[in-house]
């Protein structure tokens, strides 16, 4: 027998208002993007672009080497989620389903490194990569970031749930602790290798610090710290700047609306909100 639940009229009206908080600055970036300058300068300013002009995406493509920001940060993307993807499984693997010595305790140091602002490693990642002679490059991007705690964390919930008598079954089979885990474990928490694909993915997108310190020519940057440069220091072309944002926004809001029940499905099941 199914339980049908009732919806109550202030559902709506929330869902609607948290709606509209979230959509009202993408749809001012947007409106922003189709002006002219001096629309962007006017007193009080226009909601509605009046008329509509390109302008500000072609200047984007006149300033910049968009096509190649784009492509290092496809590049340093695919190349972060497979790195994270690969060392966060095994780490997991090992704390979840071997349970090495000392699992416990490094459980804790990983929960107690999520609290750690990330911020505080980058003269450290810095001293690093400039020791293995790596700056200014595109591995430089994607390396110190391979290894992440909340990833390592996250599959270990996910693996947790595998069932023993299946790993037991594979040992008895002689199969290596590798092997399990790239045809038993791995399929079984795919929902949780596409969570964290999806957030490792979003991650480097809106990555903007990092690359600042680590490289130094505009062809080894990503999008972030490319639109940056947009920002005059004195004067600023916002429409100019919002066109941009709205180019760098784009494959992600495609790549979500392909894969739009993948996502849904894979975050419902992670617990992720």
């Amino acid at each position: 027998m199914m339980i049908q639940y009732r919806v109550r009229w202030w559902t709506y009206v929330l869902t609607a208002v948290v709606g509209l908080v979230i959509l009202v600055p993408f749809a001012w970036m947007v409106s922003t993007a189709l002006m002219t300058t001096s629309q962007t300068l006017q007193v009080p300013p226009n909601v509605i672009p009046s008329p509509v002009t390109l302008d500000g995406a072609r200047e984007v493509f006149n300033r910049l080497p968009f096509a190649t920001l784009l492509w290092n940060t496809v590049i340093v993307s695919i190349g972060r989620v497979i790195g994270t993807v690969v060392i966060c499984s095994m780490a997991a693997y090992a704390l979840a389903i071997i349970k090495v010595p000392g699992a416990k305790i490094i459980l804790v140091v990983i929960l107690a490194l999520l609290m750690v602002p990330g911020d505080i490693f980058i003269i450290p990642g810095y001293s690093i990569i400039t020791s293995m002679g790596l700056t200014d490059t595109l591995v430089a991007l994607a390396l110190p970031s391979l290894f992440d705690v909340f990833g390592v964390f996250l599959l270990y919930q996910f693996f947790r749930g595998v069932p023993r008598e299946l790993i037991e079954a594979a040992r008895i089979d002689g199969a290596s602790h590798l092997r399990i885990l790239a045809t038993i474990v791995v399929p079984l928490a795919r929902s949780g290798i596409i969570s964290l694909a999806i957030l490792t993915t979003l991650a480097e997108w809106k990555e903007l610090l990092w690359p600042i310190v680590v490289n130094r020519s505009i062809e080894k940057m990503t999008l972030g710290p490319g639109i940056a440069l947009l920002r005059g220091e004195y004067t600023t072309d916002w429409n100019v700047l919002m066109a941009a944002g709205v180019l760098a926004a784009l494959p992600m809001i495609v790549i979500f609306l392909i894969l739009q029940k993948r996502f849904i499905a894979s975050f419902a099941r992670s617990g992720l909100k």
